[in-house]
């Protein structure tokens, strides 16, 4: 299916939806209301159904898009063991010189008193969008700090997640708006941030690593472990180790 025929095809069954589904949840109600308990409630699960399997739509579209976003390219080399790690400076090129304008993140090293610093910071993702009846905005923020240590060739690191959002509505029954911010530092495994949202043509407007475009249908999402397994598969591969090197130590470098 073409991306024409796809947008089409996605408008109408929204519309289609949207009718059917508010036609269909109104004569539920009123089938309860007149004590007609089974076919009330046929009528409203199937009105839930409709709207899950529209939902489930819009998840694909968004998981196609996170899955056509570039990836790092992790340069080929000879593996180093432990007991003869790569120098730092040999190290960080190869983690700087993963970065590419294609990729949803940015990786740079500072010299520290004590070694180098290597920050990946995601780029900004942020999405607004305006329905009918309701507007709304989310944004995610993650970066990490990779310390390397010469003397060692030993590694720590730590991470700082955050999201924004906003929701506001308006209706027959009045208005309602809600906001939330929260900011973790600590580490994770396997983790990842989404959300995707359908509108009219114009009314969602994204923003992230391809610069900012305005369209029908917009996806945000960050998943750490597009960062941190290329920097990680590095620094191992250079024979570089965290202090304490065992399975669960593993599991938050994915």
């Amino acid at each position: 299916m073409n991306e024409t025929t796809y947008r089409r095809v996605a408008v109408i069954s929204r519309r289609v939806v949207f009718v059917l589904g508010s036609v269909l949840f109104v004569g539920g109600a009123l089938a309860l209301l007149n004590g007609r308990v089974a076919l009330g409630i046929a009528l409203v699960v199937v009105a839930g159904l409709a709207v899950v399997a529209r939902g489930l739509m819009t998840l694909k579209r968004g998981l196609r898009a996170v899955a056509a976003q570039e990836r790092a390219d992790v340069p080929d080399g000879p593996v180093r063991g432990s007991d003869a790690p790569a120098p730092v400076d040999e190290v960080v090129g190869a983690l700087v010189g993963m970065n590419s304008d294609g990729l949803p993140y940015r990786i740079e090293a500072t010299r520290t008193a004590g070694g180098v610093r290597v920050d990946v910071r995601w780029r900004t993702e942020e999405m607004r969008w305006q329905t009918l009846f309701v507007r709304g905005s989310q944004a995610y923020a993650w970066r990490m700090e990779v310390d390397l240590d010469p003397a060692t060739a030993r590694y720590k690191f730590v991470e700082y997640s955050g999201q924004a959002s906003f929701r506001g509505a308006a209706g027959p029954l009045g208005a309602m708006a809600e906001a939330d911010w929260t900011w973790r530092k600590g580490k994770t495994s396997g983790s990842r941030s989404a959300t995707f949202v359908e509108g009219a043509d114009g009314q969602v407007r994204v923003t992230g690593a391809g610069g900012t475009r305005t369209s029908w249908e917009g996806a945000v999402t960050i998943r750490p472990a597009d960062a941190k397994i290329p920097v990680f598969t590095v620094l191992r591969t250079n024979g570089w180790r965290p202090r304490f090197d065992w399975f669960g130590a593993r599991l938050f470098e994915k």
